[in-house]
């Protein structure tokens, strides 16, 4: 089986030489394979591109013993392999954005937000069931602190209570983090978030130790989101001049159980409060 698409930082994960792992049973039109430190997707046509993601026309059968190296991926029974020369990539990095567009960028994440039916004052909270009461509210109330006043201690305290926050592979208390995370480093030159500043409070956000915090697959994309590599309808959502986000804003709203809604009211309250 040939891949159809193989995301940037799978390339360089598997630049590293021969690895083995783990390979789980499909579901949601994803399979998974465990690797150390890393975990990868693969995914069917017509789901959305995950930055740790392979595309592929048949997703394996089951799970099992997995080994991975440049050019190929064999889980579940199944070899799938692609030109490690040339291979067919996907790069996962949000364009940054110009500091002209910060008014444009304010606005779309007003709109982004009254499409998801939050209204009002921005809300990471709005409509998530996660972050309605008890320490997902919380949560929810130290991030926004930490996006008003770019505050590293508040990111932390924020993370410290989101973390692992939720059910499923990817909790939506991390759903939060990253998309929050990704929209900062694609905005932050744009809306005036000095380097250093944003590094520290990126590095507060998405700690250190939070592959010990919450699953395998959640760790690896929140780190991959510290560094602006996200989920394909994201893009189009932090583009200011993409007309075509609110199509990308319902593919991403039907991504998983929660998961979609997630990442989307964090992208438009990252937008709105850092653009403001």
């Amino acid at each position: 089986m040939i891949a159809d698409l193989v995301a940037t930082p799978v390339l360089e994960r598997l630049a590293a030489g021969a690895t083995t792992g783990v390979a789980h049973a499909p579901g949601g039109g994803a399979a998974y394979v465990d690797l150390p430190g890393f975990v990868l997707a693969l995914t069917a046509r017509g789901v959305p591109l995950m930055p740790n993601g392979i595309v592929v026309g048949e997703l394996p059968t089951g799970g099992g013993a997995a080994t991975a190296a440049p050019g190929r991926v064999t889980a579940g029974g199944h070899e799938l392999t692609w030109d490690a020369a040339d291979p067919p990539r996907w790069d996962p990095a949000l364009s940054r954005a110009d500091p002209a567009a910060r008014a444009a960028l304010g606005r779309r994440g007003h709109a982004i937000l009254a499409a998801l039916g939050v209204e009002g004052a921005p809300s990471i909270a709005g409509g998530l069931a996660v972050t309605a009461t008890g320490r997902g509210a919380d949560g929810a109330h130290h991030l926004r602190l930490a996006l008003a006043d770019r505050d590293a201690d508040e990111a932390s305290l924020a993370a410290e209570r989101l973390i692992g926050l939720g059910g499923g592979l990817t909790p939506e208390g991390d759903d939060v983090l990253a998309a929050t995370a990704a929209v900062v480093v694609a905005i932050g030159d744009a809306v005036g978030f000095a380097p250093d500043d944003r590094a520290r409070w990126l590095a507060a956000l998405v700690p250190a130790d939070a592959a010990e915090r919450t699953t395998a697959l959640s760790a690896t994309l929140l780190a991959l989101a510290a560094e602006g590599r996200v989920v394909e309808p994201v893009h189009p959502l932090v583009d200011p001049g993409d007309a075509h986000w609110r199509e990308a804003l319902v593919r991403l709203e039907g991504a998983g159980a929660s998961t979609g809604r997630a990442y989307a009211v964090a992208v438009g309250t990252t937008l709105r409060m850092l653009a403001a």
